[in-house]
């Protein structure tokens, strides 16, 4: 185990994480970027690893309360000490998204952000990593049954997860009512085509889909005005 700081580029804020295990991915920055979130907004981010969307969308977007529940106890730990030398109100509790009922209360949080297991099939040598990576416990299925349970009617999901599962997650999102609104497809470069997608779904919303395309490099390897602009650069 050796910890280390990963500087946020945002004032003087840290994450605290571990080179023996999984560290957050650019898909996340995306996600809490991406995601529209007020200063009014009550946060909670299932399965919060280090704490990463969670403590951006206090720093970035100022939201009013932010709560991280994370499965892994070596996370949780860590998560607590970054809210600590940042000295921000997050909370992180130690729990299975499978018992949300245990955990937060029900209809309580304006928003839930997610970044779930991509992986239904992984064989990575750490626990931590097969844990964060894979369905070795919950499934996406589950976190988006936590998420329906904890939002507000009304309320907004954010989710990033690879395209490949993107039908998969339009089920389980129907199953548990909530509506997709908003669909970000994400382009490393055009000439890769979609990695991953940003679903924005409302609970109890109606049928409407608003589609957009987001493409992080230029074909010569350089960030486009797209990127530039989410990290607010221009």
């Amino acid at each position: 185990m050796a910890e280390y700081l990963t500087d946020l580029g945002i004032k003087d804020y840290k994450i605290i994480q571990d080179t023996d295990d999984y560290a957050f991915t650019q898909d996340s920055v995306f996600l809490a970027n991406m995601a529209k979130l007020g200063v009014k907004d009550s946060i909670l981010d299932i399965g919060c690893g280090c704490g990463i969307l969670a403590t951006l969308a206090l720093v970035k977007k100022g939201v009013k309360k932010a709560v991280g529940v994370e499965i892994d106890a070596k996370y949780c730990d860590m998560a607590k000490r970054s809210a600590k030398l940042n000295a921000l109100p997050l909370e992180v509790v130690n729990g299975d998204v499978k018992d949300i009922s245990k955990l937060v209360q029900a209809e309580s949080f304006d928003k839930v952000l997610c970044n779930p297991p991509y992986f239904t099939k992984d064989n990575p040598a750490s626990p931590s990593r097969a844990t964060a990576r894979t369905e070795s416990g919950a499934t996406l299925d589950d976190f988006v049954k936590a998420a329906s349970y904890a939002l507000r009617f009304g309320g907004d999901l954010y989710i990033v997860i690879k395209a490949a599962r993107l039908a998969s997650l339009c089920a389980y999102l129907s199953n548990h009512k909530l509506a997709a609104k908003e669909l970000i497809l994400i382009y490393p470069k055009l000439s890769a085509g979609v990695d991953a997608v940003v679903v924005g779904a409302k609970k109890g919303g109606k049928e409407g889909l608003v589609t957009k395309t987001f493409v992080a490099m230029n074909e010569d390897g350089t960030f486009t005005r797209q990127y530039e602009e989410l990290y607010g650069n221009v």
